[in-house]
């Protein structure tokens, strides 16, 4: 079976992005497309083949969350418009027999794309070997670590789509519709990061943990543009100021990570008598009733100056 390989420096947009720009905008997109294949197609020596299989990779530069499904639409569109004519004649079923993407988190923002050579028996079956890649596309790859594997996704001969389950993470009820990144019962899910902007945990079983205390005042604090916060920082016990900021996801973590720490220390816990000067020295800011300082731990409430109504006004006579 012959197999060709080539990478595109980009990444398909968004579904939701895609189909909200102007039309002249989605031909110029679908353009460059065209324009990059057909110049992979040409240095691979003008292959024609009857059918074949398409695989995808998406590679991330960062791991912000996204609707992924969004870029399966898009991405084997933008693609399959792009092999017609030029790999194979048509994208029907009979032609373009199958699916496979993929996602990964790289260095770079970039799609491979791997077309492989299929063969049809009669009766519209496939025959021949298959490449490591369509055996199995839900096991994890072992150039990806245990959190970088997203999701897989894979479409049969009939272009029917398939999707594998992720498994590990423990029932719950708010499970079916519940998009948090961080859960505390998915432990995988404790590796990755969140953003100001994104769901938190609403169980009310688990939502006294520190980190969800953590997320709340953050999401309350921050803006949409402050980085994102892992775990380590979020159990952070620091003191949380308006505008707070987290990491840039363009740039390496763990430099960045230490110098986060290093801004925000631990809080230190106060001695007793620390305490004790504390609430004197609140006491004596108080204006109280004839300047009368109340004895320690007795509580009055402070005194208002009486309002004078009527003053400046010209009285009846």
């Amino acid at each position: 079976m012959k197999s060709m390989t080539f990478s595109l420096p980009f990444l398909p947009p968004s579904l939701n992005a895609y189909r909200n720009n102007h039309w002249r905008k989605q031909r110029s997109e679908e353009k460059t497309w065209k324009d990059y294949i057909a110049v992979k197609w040409a240095e691979m020596g003008r292959p024609k083949l009857k059918a074949v299989r398409i695989a995808m990779v998406f590679s991330f530069p960062d791991r912000r969350t996204r609707d992924l499904d969004n870029y399966l639409a898009t991405g084997s569109k933008l693609v399959g418009d792009a092999v017609k004519g030029l790999f194979i004649s048509d994208d029907s079923p009979e032609h373009l027999t199958a699916w496979s993407f993929r996602f990964e988190f790289g260095d770079e923002a970039k799609t491979t794309v791997v077309i492989e050579e299929a063969d049809r028996k009669d009766g519209g079956c496939i025959s021949g070997g298959q490449a490591a890649f369509w055996e199995d596309p839900s096991a994890p790859s072992s150039k990806m670590t245990a959190g970088e594997q997203v999701s897989a996704e894979r479409l049969s001969g009939r272009q029917e789509m398939e999707v594998v389950p992720t498994s590990g993470r423990p029932v719950c009820t708010l499970y079916e519709n519940c998009i948090a990144p961080l859960c505390p019962l998915d432990r995988s899910s404790l590796n990755g990061i969140w953003y100001p902007d994104e769901e938190i945990c609403r169980s009310r079983i688990h939502g006294n943990l520190s980190w969800m205390r953590a997320q709340r005042k953050i999401a309350k604090s921050a803006n949409r543009t402050s980085g994102y916060f892992t775990l380590a920082m979020l159990n952070r016990n620091c003191i949380i100021r308006p505008g707070i900021t987290g990491l840039d996801p363009n740039e390496p973590e763990e430099p960045q990570l230490k110098r986060w720490l290093d801004d925000h220390p631990v809080k230190r816990e106060m001695s007793e008598e620390e305490i004790l000067m504390r609430k004197s020295l609140a006491q004596r800011c108080l204006v109280r009733k004839g300047d009368k300082v109340p004895v320690e731990g007795v509580s009055t409430p402070i005194s208002k100056p009486p309002l004078k109504r009527g003053e400046g006004r010209k009285k009846c006579p």
